[in-house]
């Protein structure tokens, strides 16, 4: 009994090396790439967590979960990457040393995984990365307007791009309609005709645009007592629940397209400490994605955690307390 749990600690201390090692390639990359970012530590628990880290620069937004492992997927874990990613308009990546391709991106239910290798290439738009692994198939992405000068500079007709692809000339159509993923079989042949020009790269914008096309409708969730507490109507605004992260939803306002991260899970019900632990954490969000951040707390314990949070140095000002209903 006692030699098994030295073997498990033993187990949980290697796990815990190797996720901080990999942690500190994905901060050092990030640097390197002059992304602004920040580490997300709730909950306290790294295996109960599904963000990690949040990294912004201009307009492109990372959201990243960091696995040693990516067999056992949480159902949480992928539905907070997509919803807090659909919300603030950023993508999804799990990255990991499981991943068996670099310069692959993976894509599993609506997001990507990367190694820390091909994310580094993604990152500096190295050409390396130009392949797409879905659905146990490989897919390559094909720029429409350099497609469609090639073929006039050719003098090709859509039935010929057609028939020499071996594809449809309604799917060739959509190929020079707007950039689109073919299989690598099909890329293989319209290369050998036109050349490598027509292969883009994988990049953020495009994995962005990808995932903006497939993210679930049912990601939007209607929560009748928070909206009670914001003091708004279902019709203002969307609302993208998070279950294993700092913030518990992502509000975002339909004209306006501001955001603002709840914290307060099942409005009121949470301790003083993890409340506090919360907002912290939130604020680290904030940091680098333009929002305010509405905490719901209960009217008895309003006061101390304002004094709990000013401990902490935490400008009270980012912050819009709400008592719960």
């Amino acid at each position: 009994m006692v030699v098994h749990h030295k073997q498990q600690s033993q187990s949980s201390d290697f796990r815990k090396r190797e996720i901080r090692l990999l942690l500190e390639r994905v901060k050092n990359i990030l640097g390197k790439n002059y992304y602004c970012y920040e580490i997300i530590n709730y909950p306290s628990s790294y295996r109960e967590r599904s963000i990690d880290v949040v990294a912004v620069k201009d307009k492109d937004k990372l959201l990243l979960r960091i696995r040693l492992s990516i067999k056992n997927l949480h159902k949480d874990e992928i539905n907070d990457l997509i919803n807090a990613a659909s919300a603030i308009d950023a993508v999804p990546l799990v990255l990991s040393d499981d991943v068996i391709y670099d310069n692959v991106v993976c894509e599993r239910d609506n997001i990507y995984l990367v190694s820390d290798k091909t994310l580094n290439n993604i990152l500096r738009r190295s050409s390396d990365v130009f392949i797409i692994h879905k659905k146990n198939n490989f897919f390559v992405r094909i720029n429409s307007k350099k497609l469609e000068k090639i073929k006039e500079d050719m003098g090709l007709s859509l039935g010929d791009l057609a028939s020499y692809a071996g594809v449809s000339r309604r799917a060739v159509f959509d190929y020079l309609r707007s950039d689109s993923n073919v299989s690598l079989e099909v890329a293989e042949r319209l290369i050998e005709l036109l050349g490598e020009d027509i292969i883009e790269p994988v990049t953020i914008e495009s994995l962005k645009t990808s995932f903006t096309k497939v993210v679930p409708e049912g990601s939007v969730r209607y929560e009748k007592k928070l909206l009670d507490v914001l003091g708004v109507d279902d019709d203002e605004v969307l609302i993208y629940k998070i279950n294993r992260s700092a913030p518990d939803y992502v509000v975002v306002s339909k004209d306006s397209y501001e955001i603002s991260f709840v914290v307060g899970g099942d409005l009121g019900k949470l301790s003083v400490k993890d409340l506090v632990k919360k907002i912290l954490e939130t604020e680290k969000l904030v940091r680098v994605i333009p929002s305010d951040i509405k905490a719901v707390i209960d009217r008895s314990l309003r006061d101390v955690i304002l004094d709990e949070l000013s401990v902490h140095k935490l400008d009270l000002n980012r912050i819009l307390v709400l008592e719960s209903r």
